[in-house]
């Protein structure tokens, strides 16, 4: 039926502070606090205006770090692209800014480059394990949309063995193995990632496709029902629901 499955991709790093202290140090904090009250509250075109207002006061490279993320919040790829690189220019060891610039790459469909950013996350010395098992997983992510599956299942298995807590990569390797008809294969994944986190929308979503593969239309609307309850932001979820609704009126239509 076309059914879609949901990728479980791109932590985002947001920056601290990186650099020596200025004269005007209180309108800086009160300025990234403002931006950072108003990207949190979805308000992206003020975020940016005291984002913008902070760097004026100083050139920093966690400045640019975090209104590139508004950018990439605001989908507006090739900004956010411009400023992760700026914060790179100042810091070329700040570590958010390159992972972020990953994931910008991944969402502007520059896969290939998003993979080479991510190999290089992955050698960086010492790095905290959650943003190296984020960084396998994504890299992984990008992989799959490059069509490298080989290299994609061994970036989410290697992100599983870094930490089996880690929910992500069950959901991409089964929707990795759901791709590949390994139906029996996804649902163990899925599953497992709901021991982990009863409330994974994409988990739900990927058991229903698998019950829609296999002629239980019944579970595979509870299952996309569920996903969608639990995260009205769930896309494929609604996506899938629809496509449901769609078929069943056009069976009934058959049969009148």
């Amino acid at each position: 039926m076309g059914c879609v499955l949901e990728i479980m991709v791109g932590k985002l790093w947001v920056g601290e502070q990186a650099g020596g202290q200025s004269v005007q140090e209180d309108q800086l904090n009160e300025l990234i606090k403002l931006g950072f009250f108003y990207y949190s509250n979805k308000k992206n075109k003020e975020a940016i205006k005291y984002f913008k207002q902070a760097l004026k006061v100083s050139q920093r490279a966690d400045l640019y770090n975090n209104l590139g993320l508004v950018y990439l919040g605001s989908e507006e790829h090739a900004k956010a692209v411009h400023c992760f690189k700026k914060s790179l220019n100042l810091d070329m060891g700040y570590v958010p800014a390159l992972y972020n610039l990953g994931v910008a790459m991944y969402y502007a469909k520059a896969y290939e480059n998003a993979v080479k950013v991510f190999d290089n996350i992955a050698k960086v010395k010492d790095l905290d394990k959650a943003m190296l098992s984020n960084a396998l997983n994504d890299r992984g992510c990008a992989q799959n949309r490059n069509g490298d599956l080989e290299a994609a299942e061994k970036s989410f298995e290697a992100a599983q063995v870094l930490d089996d807590k880690f929910v992500r990569p069950y959901v991409n390797l089964g929707n990795l193995y759901c791709n590949k008809g390994r139906f029996d294969d996804a649902k163990v994944k899925y599953e497992k990632a709901l021991k982990l986190d009863e409330n994974c929308a994409a988990a739900y979503n990927g058991l229903g496709v698998v019950a829609l593969e296999e002629g239980d239309l019944n579970k595979a609307q509870e299952s996309f029902d569920k996903a969608f309850a639990v995260d009205q932001n769930c896309s494929a979820a609604y996506v899938n629901r629809m496509i449901l609704k769609k078929n069943a009126q056009q069976q009934n239509a058959d049969k009148k």
